[in-house]
């Protein structure tokens, strides 16, 4: 196995200072270490263009008193802040390195029995695992691969806060009318939508006729076709509906805002996947991913908004490590686990929109199937997976093959059957 911290060690010469920072909203506290742990300054810095050269002259004139060769950055990554003063150093030409938070926390608590906290310890501390190679290697985006991060973010959000009030609006179905789900399965069709903005509870249905009803959820009814025998179905429901009437009213109010707030995320999503889909296509190796039969464009821009360019990794494996998806070893005292679960130690993002392209690919591409199948239903004695674990390898499999197509600049060609000659 390759020792990664000598590795990481050859990258941080023993001729350059360290310096730690701890990323704050309004201050950066920073902390100047030599090779030999012996701290030369502290100090802290405004997050503005005007505070980061005024940090970058307090480092170079340390620098030229130690007579260093240069200077290296160590940046604790444990909030957005440290974004925009690691853009700027790189745009200057100066090495960074991320440091993980809770390696930081560990580290610091270890060192501190009395677990001192304030923001020059945990610089100097970030200086500490910077000059023990205890760092993250990590690449700045930019261009299509920082756009489509971006925008990939912003669609993540948005199917978050669909399901938040999704889950809100089904919540105060149960109490009112919970009649309704078992007529609208999907209480964010068009039709659902409608009867939710005008008349969500019972009360409202029995006061009026079938065909005024009808009529009014027509009015506020935005799709093609109206689903009337729903609708029949739902007015039937509410006459022996077990709903809640104490504060049914307030309830129904607070239903037609939460439906304001759907209609308005459904439209936000769709700009941003037409906008995933500009950004996709402008990247060159999209044409050799979405040629897997079972990925579309949502998949293949959760996979390069998480991994970036290709460029950046020299074997598959290093995409592996990333998604977290890698297996990992339990052992101790001579105890070994028998399973092996993901380590789940990189980008959570990634990772979830895998598994998805993962269960699409298995659901359409026979090759995938067949590959799962053979996996499942293999002898005791030669390990079968489950259901979860063949997703699981299946998306190191599926990063495997998309690693290849892309390096190789090859489309994706499915496994034929041989043909076999029948005699007549």
């Amino acid at each position: 196995m390759k020792n990664s911290i000598a590795a990481k060690l050859k990258q941080v010469p023993a001729n350059y200072l360290k310096v730690g920072m701890d990323p704050h909203k309004k201050k950066h506290a920073a902390v100047i270490m030599q090779q030999d742990a012996v701290v030369r300054r502290k100090f802290k810095f405004a997050n503005s263009r005007n505070g980061f050269e005024e940090m970058l002259r307090l480092v170079e004139l340390e620098r030229e008193k130690a007579g260093a060769a240069g200077v290296i950055f160590g940046i604790e990554s444990g909030t957005h802040h440290w974004k925009a003063l690691a853009y700027f150093l790189d745009q200057r030409g100066y090495a960074f390195r991320l440091l993980n938070p809770f390696t930081l926390k560990r580290n610091r608590e270890g060192d501190d029995i009395n677990r001192q906290k304030n923001d020059y310890r945990d610089a100097e501390a970030a200086a500490e695992l910077l000059r023990t190679g205890k760092f993250v290697n990590s690449r700045l985006l930019y261009g299509t691969y920082a756009e489509i991060r971006a925008t990939y973010n912003a669609y993540d959000r948005l199917n978050t806060e669909r399901s938040r009030n999704k889950n809100q609006l089904k919540g105060l179905l149960d109490m009112v009318f919970p009649e309704f789900t078992s007529v609208f399965k999907d209480i964010c069709g068009k039709t659902a939508m409608a009867v939710l903005q005008t008349c969500a509870i019972p009360q409202y249905m029995i006061n009026m006729s079938i065909d005024d009803f009808i009529a009014i959820v027509r009015k506020t009814f935005a799709g093609r076709a109206l689903l009337v025998k729903k609708l029949i179905s739902l007015y039937e429901g509410a006459k022996a509906s077990t709903g809640i009437t104490a504060g049914a009213i307030g309830m129904a109010e607070e239903m037609a805002l939460i439906v304001s707030r759907l209609k308005l995320n459904i439209e936000q999503s769709t700009q941003v996947i037409q906008r995933l889909k500009v950004l996709v296509d402008s990247i060159p190796e999209s044409s050799y991913v979405l040629s897997i039969r079972g990925l579309g464009y949502i998949t293949v821009a959760a996979i390069w908004a998480g991994l970036g360019p290709v460029s950046n990794y020299s074997n598959a494996k290093q995409w592996v490590k990333m998604a977290g998806t890698n297996p990992t070893e339990k052992e101790s005292a001579g105890k070994a686990s028998s399973l092996t679960p993901m380590s789940k130690h990189g980008r959570s993002s990634l990772r979830g929109g895998l598994w998805a392209a993962s269960v699409s690919v298995l659901c359409h591409n026979d090759d995938f199937r067949v590959w799962a199948k053979d996996r499942q239903e293999r002898p005791a004695n030669a390990n079968p997976l489950h259901r979860r674990e063949v997703i699981g390898a299946a998306i190191n499999r599926l990063l495997h093959l998309i690693y290849a197509l892309v390096t190789k600049k090859h489309m994706y060609q499915p496994n034929r059957p041989s043909m076999v000659t029948v005699a007549a």
